[in-house]
């Protein structure tokens, strides 16, 4: 059995705006630094890594170096679970959007399996990219755990998609900064371990009620 420990990246300046961040570049925040040192050491509790991926942008980069530090790994840059492509859409505020956009704009919150961003990528076509670079990552560690370190959206798309739910389900996935997940595969067929794990980080300090992040990367 080969398990995939998903955790998605920390705080960054950009997670207190409702704005689409996709791959805009950004650092941790104080706070990230110190929420994904809070992500290591639960990821190096439960299991012992024999690789780390991440998501070549910086704040997840940022994230998977602590979470590999514990075990002696360089995280290796994986384009497959690079974040989302808002096209248009990226760095523009929900409302700036919404008003420019009414049409697409309801239709990426009512029905993502039918939405493209203006420019950028479809939800499903980023799912197939996610799922297939998760796929490709277990086949090279049979029987080992390794980490993932990506992105809201990338992780919803994961999941959604490893245990064959439809796109439609997107919104319904909460991803909390630094929460873990776990998937386990064998026989072909993913099992669903751990979700939205984000208890090593509610009691930190300057730590915020978990809130749902729409769009947030």
């Amino acid at each position: 059995m080969t398990t995939l420990i998903i955790v998605r990246h920390g705080h960054t300046a950009l997670n207190d705006g409702d704005r689409f961040r996709g791959r805009t570049d950004t650092p941790l925040s104080d706070q990230g630094l110190i929420e994904s040192e809070a992500a290591a050491k639960a990821v190096a509790a439960r299991w012992s890594l024999s690789a780390v991926y991440t998501s070549a942008v910086s704040r997840a980069r940022m994230t998977a170096q602590a979470v590999g530090a514990p075990f002696g790994l360089q995280p290796v840059d994986e384009p497959g679970i690079l974040d989302m492509d808002w096209g248009d859409w990226t760095g523009r505020s929900f409302e700036d959007v919404s008003v420019a956009y009414p049409e697409l704009y309801r239709t990426c919150f009512d029905r993502p399996s039918a939405f493209r961003a203006p420019g950028g990528q479809a939800f499903e076509d980023l799912r197939a990219q996610s799922v297939a670079a998760v796929k490709a990552i277990a086949a090279r560690h049979d029987g080992q755990a390794v980490a993932i370190v990506t992105h809201t959206v990338n992780i919803r798309l994961m999941l959604i998609g490893c245990l064959e739910m439809p796109t439609d389900c997107f919104w319904r996935i909460r991803q909390g900064t630094c929460a873990i997940n776990a998937l386990e595969t064998e026989g072909g067929l993913f099992y669903l371990r751990v979700i939205n794990d984000t208890c090593h980080t509610r009691s930190l300090p300057g730590a915020k009620p978990e809130v749902p992040d729409l769009a947030g990367h």
